[in-house]
């Protein structure tokens, strides 16, 4: 066998570890490989100052940035955010999606103005090989619920509903999806995630690319 790829992804989310565990164990590239056999994930959790735009592309290519220069290694960041299909132009509210989350938490439908709104769930990852930067982009679309709803506390999870859910996924947000027995974090991850679509798009271009000639041996 050969040699896998490693990618060294810089994240200080407990919950994005936990779903990358599930993303190599569950998800295939385009021509049916299991992530797994192609790749292994290194964890890197450094302190790195998040920008605020509402460009979730910007953020992410001035996060992973900053993440090169302190650990001189090809890495990759990722960052997640909804977008108001009304104000998907202006790609609003985008990378503010996390603060302004952090500080109105469950009054956030309500003092945006958002129940039952269309939304994007939309996902950047950024890689950086020490010569350039490059952004992957990943979405899901849907619908803001009522109120939040579920167990798991992953930021937004709880309050957007994506399409095309059927059966006794059908209308649930992420975080009843992820709750429920018969569904569960494997189920959200292959069916729906903007984060694993992102990544998916991201190792496509690592499998075709190969080494960056600045580390090659």
């Amino acid at each position: 066998m050969s040699k896998k790829i490693k990618i060294v992804y810089v994240t200080s989310s407990k919950f994005k570890v936990e779903e990358n565990k599930i993303f190599q164990q569950c998800c295939k590239l385009s021509d049916g490989t299991p992530v797994r056999d192609l790749f292994t994930f290194e964890i890197c959790s450094i302190p790195i100052k998040e920008i605020l735009d509402v460009d979730l592309q910007a953020m992410v290519q001035a996060e992973v940035t900053q993440a090169y220069s302190q650990i001189k290694v090809p890495c990759i960041v990722e960052h997640a955010g909804l977008i108001f299909t009304d104000f998907q132009k202006e790609s609003y509210p985008g990378g503010l999606t996390k603060p302004m989350w952090n500080a109105l938490k469950d009054k956030f439908l309500e003092e945006t103005k958002s129940v039952g709104r269309k939304a994007i769930a939309r996902a950047v990852v950024a890689y950086c090989d020490g010569m350039s930067v490059k952004t992957f982009v990943g979405e899901t679309t849907g619908e803001l619920a009522k109120k939040p709803r579920g167990a798991r506390k992953f930021y937004w999870d709880t309050v957007f509903i994506p399409d095309g859910a059927t059966g006794i996924a059908a209308g649930k947000t992420y975080a009843e999806i992820v709750g429920y027995s018969s569904l569960g974090l494997e189920f959200k991850i292959k069916q729906f995630s903007q984060s694993a679509k992102a990544m998916l798009e991201f190792l496509e271009y690592r499998k075709k690319t190969g080494e960056s000639p600045l580390w090659k041996s």
